[in-house]
């Protein structure tokens, strides 16, 4: 099985470039042999070779680049979509642009989950180092003093004595769970299974409504301007949806289309997009700029979803550092308390 393209970002330069080799007249398979020479990646270098392979006997490019494999199945779609209507070139673009949203959404959304990562990290750490080599100085020193210490600094010593004992254990446990992140980022099977869970644990939350509306109406932007209708770009959002649940609204939206609901209440229904929204939709159909209001609304969505995302950060790592803060505290302060009634007597 052929690796799939995995980088929105190539996957945005290969969309615009191809669209303007169309545009100027070029044919596919002379485009391709230019992006072949200008493109320095090894693995990019490698779709492309595969994709001027099959397109160099003729053929439709939707069908080469299935045959090459390495393309998402909605980008294949669309080609196929592009070239039964003619309009390739703007399948393209608006791919292009589709994509260039999806990395930005993508990159917010690794940054909200590997930034509290590495304050928790850094919290273990400094806890680490406090535990198994600060603790047992002072304890050395209580001990030659005759002084007793309290019962908080007593358990954090007996901790720390634990934790240093026990540190090769608790390396290979750090270790094994480490492994076993990457190898689940790392494997395409263990990392859809992991994102439907955190999906499913935060279906409701504001950041997960925030990503199903940029990410439908980034689609619905998409095929809009590809000059597709309303009930087939419905049925290839489905390929978008971030979740299930997600998923099961478009359905909805879909099923209310069909039997005659306009598309603006049908979204209303089901919630996929909220009331303000829906009535720049049913303007937009009066005045016949669907596509173009439909755009609007994508470049919003994604402006609330990093909002969304930004504001998610910004309350874990005040919180991170306060817990951090209130942890070395008090491991400062078990051990300075006597400390100090000894210099006092």
């Amino acid at each position: 099985m052929r690796e799939k393209v995995k980088s929105g970002a190539f996957l945005s330069a290969f969309c615009t470039e191809l669209a303007m080799i169309i545009e100027t007249g070029i044919p596919i398979s002379d485009g391709l042999l230019m992006l072949i020479d200008d493109e320095e990646n090894v693995k990019s270098k490698q779709y492309l070779s595969r994709l001027y392979d099959e397109m160099k006997d003729g053929g439709s490019f939707s069908a080469a680049a299935e045959k090459a494999g390495g393309f998402p199945k909605y980008a294949l779609d669309m080609f196929g979509i592009g070239e039964k209507t003619g309009r390739l070139d703007s399948v393209l673009r608006s791919l292009a642009v589709y994509y260039d949203r999806d990395t930005k959404i993508k990159e917010s959304v690794k940054s909200a989950v590997i930034f509290p990562l590495v304050l928790f990290a850094l919290l273990l750490v400094v806890m680490w180092i406090l535990l198994t080599q600060v603790l047992p100085v002072f304890e050395d020193v209580f001990a030659q003093l005759g002084v007793s210490v309290s019962s908080t600094a007593g358990s954090l010593m007996r901790i720390g004595s634990f934790v240093e004992h026990s540190s090769f254990i608790i390396l290979i446990i750090v270790a094994v769970v480490a492994a076993s992140i990457f190898i689940t980022y790392k494997t395409d099977a263990l990392r859809e299974c992991t994102k439907r869970t955190f999906s499913r644990l935060f279906s409701n939350s504001k950041l997960m409504r925030s990503l199903l509306t940029a990410r439908f109406t980034a689609s619905m932007a998409m095929t809009l301007k590809s000059g597709i209708d309303i009930d087939e770009s419905l049925e290839l959002a489905l390929t978008f949806a971030p979740n299930k649940q997600a998923a099961e609204k478009i359905r909805q939206c879909r099923q209310a289309v069909s039997e005659g609901r306009t598309f603006n209440d049908a979204v209303l229904e089901t919630q996929i997009l909220s009331p303000i929204y829906c009535r720049m939709l049913a303007l937009s159909f009066k005045t016949g700029s669907t596509d173009d209001i439909m755009e609007l609304i994508a470049e919003k969505s994604e402006e609330e979803a990093s909002v969304s995302i930004e504001t998610l950060i910004g309350r874990i790592e005040p919180a991170m550092a306060f817990i951090m803060a209130l942890l070395i505290g008090l491991v400062l302060l078990s051990v300075m308390f006597p400390l100090l009634a000894v210099m006092g007597s």
